[in-house]
This record gives structure tokens, C-alpha cells and sequence, in this order.
């Protein structure tokens, strides 16, 4: 028996504007911008939320950040399953600390990251993020990202995110500081 995985909209979407530098640059256009001000993200952040109005918010950011991911012509898959955020941004902190550079900015982004109250907000830290993890071709998991996002609105769930979003960072983190010290 072979495992099946669901598909949904917001994987759809991400999969036919990955190939599209036309869409990309529209998407990129909306970010910093609120989804009113975004026109050309429209159709695809219509398509993405799968007629939920309530996830439109989230499905802007998302492809605005994934295509902004995709500006530079990456060399493989920016949008990797199983890559969250935290694991993500604890891989980029690890690659600066190896090359000698500095992990206070990556640090100091998830924190606000996790700390913050608005989807908006939280937009703003994540921009930050997506261009350090563009730099160095580290890929996130998008879908899973959009999902987040759209719970990011309610407290409870917000505060499950972040705290999921924690775990990675910092279980990773500390893996990588025991291993260090081992050798």
C-alpha cells in the first residue's frame, strides 16, 4: 500500500508559479503591501485560500514571500516539505556561525518573529528572514507556512505556531552546539 498525500489549493498554486517568472514578479510586487493595494496577486491568492475568504490574508503573504524567496534564480527548490521555519532559520544560523559571521541578526528575527501579535507584523519579520534564507539557498516548507499563517490570527493557535516554530529553532540549535562540542 502506498501512502497518499493531500493536495490543496495553496500546493497547487505553489507548484504552477514556481516555473513562472511573470507570476513571481506580480507576487513580489504585492509584498509589503496589503492584498487591497495587490491587484496582480489576486488571481493567484484567490485560487490559493480555496475560496476561504478568512485565509486570503495568509495566502498573500505566503506567495509574496515565496516568490521574493525565488527572485534570484535559485539553484533547486526554495519550497522543500518538512523545512519549517524554525528548522529553516536554525540551519541559516548554523551556516553563518561555520563561515565565521554573525548570528545575532538571525536570531533577533525569529524572536520578534515569534513575539509577533498581527499577521501584519509578523509579515515584516518574515520578510526579513526569506531574504538571509535566499542568500544561502536554504528552502522552507511554503504549504506549511500558509497553514500557519492562516491560524496566526487566533491567540491559541498563533501561540501553538510560535511554539512549534521555537522547537525547531532551538532543537536544532542545541543539536548542533552538543555535536560541536563533541568534537
Amino acid at each position: 500500500m502506498t501512502a497518499t498525500t493531500t493536495t490543496y489549493p495553496i500546493d497547487r498554486v505553489l507548484e504552477r508559479i514556481a516555473t513562472r517568472p511573470e507570476a513571481l514578479a506580480a507576487l513580489r510586487r504585492g509584498v509589503g503591501r496589503t492584498l487591497d493595494d495587490a491587484p496582480a496577486s489576486w488571481p493567484f491568492v484567490m485560487e490559493a485560500a480555496g475560496g476561504n475568504r478568512r485565509r486570503e490574508e495568509a495566502a498573500h503573504v505566503t506567495l509574496g514571500l515565496f516568490a521574493l524567496h525565488h527572485q534570484s534564480q535559485q539553484p533547486g527548490a526554495m519550497h522543500v516539505r518538512g523545512w519549517g521555519l524554525g528548522r529553516s532559520c536554525a540551519t541559516l544560523k548554523s551556516r553563518r556561525a561555520n563561515a565565521g559571521g554573525s548570528e545575532e541578526g538571525v536570531e533577533r528575527r525569529i524572536r520578534s518573529a515569534l513575539s509577533a501579535e498581527s499577521l501584519t507584523a509578523l509579515a515584516v519579520h518574515l520578510r526579513g528572514l526569506v531574504t538571509l534564507l535566499r542568500a544561502e539557498a536554504i528552502p522552507l516548507d511554503y504549504s506549511q507556512l500558509f497553514w500557519d499563517l492562516s491560524s496566526w490570527r487566533s491567540p491559541e493557535r498563533r501561540d501553538s505556531v510560535a511554539l512549534r516554530w521555537a522547537r525547531e529553532y532551538f532543537r536544532v540549535t542545541v543539536r548542533d552546539e552538543q555535536e560541536e562540542a563533541s568534537r
